[in-house]
């Protein structure tokens, strides 16, 4: 089960490091890539963080 609980953090760790690297980039007065591109990327990576997030947290409510 630690095992887990590391993989897990770690997918979250590298999810939230590839949003904020995404909301930055989605800053940047760049017109490539699209803006549209980027947001679904940042959306994506927000998605991923929170759903890891979830499986830790009731992970541990279970456990």
């Amino acid at each position: 089960m630690s095992v887990f609980m590391i993989v897990l953090s770690c997918m979250a760790l590298v999810f939230a490091a590839g949003a904020v690297y995404y909301l930055k980039l989605l800053g940047q007065a760049a017109s490539y890539p699209p803006k549209r591109v980027v947001r679904q990327k940042a959306i994506v990576c927000s998605a991923g963080t929170a759903l890891a997030l979830f499986l830790i947290f009731f992970t541990k409510l279970l456990v």
